[in-house]
């Protein structure tokens, strides 16, 4: 029997056992009738997410506080089917195997991050933690219509706290190993019956999770802050007004925890004098520096009710700023210490009619407008015969102009079928220039200075039929996503050539239903995926350039199942989890891969180089076969206080960080690796104050963020040790 039918009669006969022993991602309180409706807004509207036909995971604020999830990259944890690498400065989302592991500036990633309405561009500024949030939402699968651009995995939203009719606010410290310390706060309400506001700021700091043998210093700290600022304004019953202000900033070597991986026969730090950590709490570099990112942004939206529709207008506006190192030979040798520069202006508008009648039809119509503005260089000091000195891709330019009409409709053909249809038409234009910066050295690139122009357009459609049971909703949909061309850094390498776009086509059937009294929340998905022109970033680049290549590899198809449920066992307990299983394989790719230059040229000596690689029929990278997690939370009631006891174990399953040519470069597969976390709250019936306990990968599991290879070297940025420390908030 195929994995494929394995995957389809597993999931039509076990849905009932699958319930019992999984969960809905967000922890729900108990009702008298079951559990609670979440209410979501992937579809531009309110909506109870058991009626939206989508596969989404849901978090409230307090369901990631008892999951311990702090950050975007840690949502992977509670989401089944998310991947979310770092390198540095840089997040890797991929959602069911489909995403992009270097977004440089010419490219972005396949899973488009959001921040409220605004579309976050920058890999750099998806990395963030989590403040003053209400509630984040993982749209799974190609988003083409409603959200259109650079979505063709999927889509994670962030919806931060809104001020509210009273005065309220919340002050949360906590206190960790590593001596952590984070303080959140925010405070807002009205300040007349017409205007209201929230100010929120959040700082983050601790020590490193490794030593640096080589300079006695830590290695991989953390130091974050972030602020917002929001005002609200309702001048009539008809017409609000919401101005925004946030500014983030970071100064740190989180996630550059860098280990060679390698030995001196291949890695040319090594081979040159270098040394080497040999654990997670022991690395080795020459760098002194830190990452240095902010980001201000300014976000405007205007919302006018008329009598059956509401207008919206968005306008957002994002400088992102990034002035990193990155160590990338994972020795004390300054071999390929590489200095990453980037500075981008974002600006979009947006324009929604949503239709608000009664009546069976109800549709969306909209436009959106998007222009970024940026330059990039990369470079590294690197040691020649003659002595040291800098390479570098060169400066590179690139102007981005995109903009899309979308719509969408559902009507009510019966009280318990509906139809739903939508579409996106989307144009995108890309301007590149590359120039010569003096006193470096030129790497990986031709003749400068470089311009090219490139346009792409696309139209993605959708059709989606639901039928409501007595049970739940089934549903089937189809849907195709679309992410335009671009540029490689360098754009004027002589091997580089401008990216075609990748197209998604989705089928996917499903099931939302809650049952037994509403006490089981039940939502799971088949679905299938051609996926073409797939944009895949891989280390296997030529000689010792210090860029990467995106390139386009021919095909791909994905074949999986999710699985979420929620089951209130008793009023006091609830078991929560999920599962993503994907079969997944590339199809009539000719790629390359790195295996040591001695296995090329016969002659001892360190470093990498390129072998051609049939990668027909590898499964993709960075896409388990299986991932899952399972929570169980009890509530303790006392005479003034409940005491919360959550346990999460999360597991992802071995998966590829680049292809494998040779045993000399087995590392850049991931072993499967659980994580366990633990939360005890102390909440007094006042509810004005708690206090907890808590602890993330509790078994000290070690595993990467990433492994890469490059022309000198294989190496692993190590994920995060076991943490652990205490929660205390106050709320008025």
């Amino acid at each position: 029997m195929s994995f494929r039918h394995k995957i389809i009669n597993r999931s039509l006969t076990s849905t009932a056992a699958i319930a019992a022993a999984l969960s809905f991602a967000a922890p729900a309180l108990a009702q008298e009738s079951g559990l609670d409706t979440v209410i979501i807004t992937a579809q531009k509207r309110g909506e109870n997410l058991q009626d939206v036909p989508i596969s989404i995971n849901a978090f409230t604020d307090e369901g990631l506080k008892e999951y311990g999830v702090v950050d975007t990259q840690s949502l992977q944890m509670v989401t089944p089917g998310l991947v979310f690498n770092n390198t540095s400065s840089g997040a890797s989302p991929y959602l069911r195997g489909v995403g992009t592991r270097l977004s440089t500036l010419g490219l972005e990633s396949s899973v488009a991050v959001y921040v409220d309405d605004r579309y976050v561009s920058r890999s750099s500024a998806a990395l963030f933690d989590l403040a003053d949030i209400e509630r984040i939402e993982v749209l799974k699968g190609p988003q083409g219509t409603l959200y259109g651009r650079n979505a063709t995995g999927g889509a994670i939203r962030v919806i931060t706290k809104d001020p509210g009719n009273e005065l309220s606010g919340e002050l949360n410290a906590t206190i960790g190993n590593f001596e952590q310390l984070t303080v959140r706060g925010y405070v807002g309400g009205p300040i007349t019956d017409e205007l209201k506001f929230q100010v929120s700021a959040a700082s983050s700091k601790r020590n490193g999770y490794a030593e640096n043998i080589f300079l006695d210093t830590d290695v991989n700290d953390r130091d974050f802050q972030a602020y917002r600022a929001k005002l609200l304004w309702d001048p009539t019953d008809t017409i609000s007004m919401k101005l925004s202000g946030a500014y983030w900033q970071r100064d740190d070597s989180n996630a550059n925890q860098q280990q060679a991986l390698d030995t001196a026969a291949t890695n040319v730090g090594l081979a040159r004098g270098g040394i080497a950590g040999d654990s997670r709490s022991r690395v080795a570099s020459a760098q002194t520096g830190n990452i240095k990112a902010d980001e201000s942004s300014i976000d405007y939206r205007l919302d006018v009710a008329f009598s059956f529709f509401d207008f919206s207008a968005i306008t957002t506006y994002a400088e992102n700023n990034l002035d990193g190192q990155s160590e990338s030979d994972g020795t004390s040798s300054p071999t390929l210490d590489v200095y990453t520069f980037e500075d981008t202006d974002t600006f979009t508008q947006e324009i929604q009619f949503v239709s608000t009648n009664d009546s069976n039809l109800q549709w969306i119509l909209g436009g959106y407008f998007f222009d970024q503005t940026g330059e990039a260089n990369f470079t590294a000091d690197f040691i020649f015969g003659f002595g040291p000195g800098i390479l570098s891709n060169q400066m590179q330019k690139v102007e981005t102009t995109a903009y899309a009409v979308f719509g969408q409709a559902s009507y009510d053909v019966t009280d318990k079928i509906s139809l739903t249809v939508g579409g996106r038409w989307s144009h995108e234009e890309k301007d590149v220039l590359q120039t010569f910066i003096p006193g470096t050295i030129p790497s990986g690139v031709g003749p400068l200075p470089f311009s090219d122009n490139e346009s792409w357009s696309s139209f993605t459609p959708m059709a989606t039929v639901n039928y409501h049971t007595d049970l739940g909703m089934i549903y089937f949909s189809y849907s195709q996503g679309f992410k335009s061309g671009g540029f490689n850094y360098p754009a004027a390498s002589p091997t580089a050539v401008p990216l075609d776009p990748e197209e998604i086509t989705q089928y996917e059937l499903g099931f939302k239903g809650d049952l037994f009294d509403g006490r089981l929340r039940l939502n799971s998905a088949l679905f299938y995926y051609d996926y073409k022109d797939l944009q895949v970033t891989r280390a296997a680049t030529s000689g010792g350039s210090v860029s990467l290549t995106t390139e386009n590899a021919a095909n791909a198809k994905v074949f999986g199942f999710d699985a979420d449920a929620t089951w209130l066992v008793t009023d006091n307990f609830t078991i929560t989890g999920g599962v993503n299983v994907l079969d997944s394989e590339y199809q009539d790719y000719d790629a390359s891969a790195r295996v040591p230059a001695s296995e090329l040229t016969g002659m001892p000596g360190p470093g990498f180089g390129n072998t051609l690689f049939d990668a027909d029929g590898e499964t993709l990278l960075r896409a388990p076969n299986f991932s899952g997690f399972v929570s169980a939370r009890y509530e303790f009631g006392f005479d003034n206080a409940t005491v919360p006891v959550v346990l999460t174990y999360s597991y992802k399953g071995d998966y590829k960080f680049d292809f494998i040519a040779s045993e000399a470069t087995q590392a850049l597969e991931q072993d499967g690796y659980g994580l366990l976390g633990a939360r005890i709250s102390y909440v007094p019936d006042s509810g004005n104050w708690s206090a907890s306990i808590w602890g993330n990968n509790i078994t000290d599991e070690q595993y990467f963020n990433e492994v890469t290879v490059n022309g000198f070297s294989l190496r692993g940025n190590w994920a995060a040790p076991r943490t652990y420390g205490i929660d205390l908030s106050v709320n008025f």
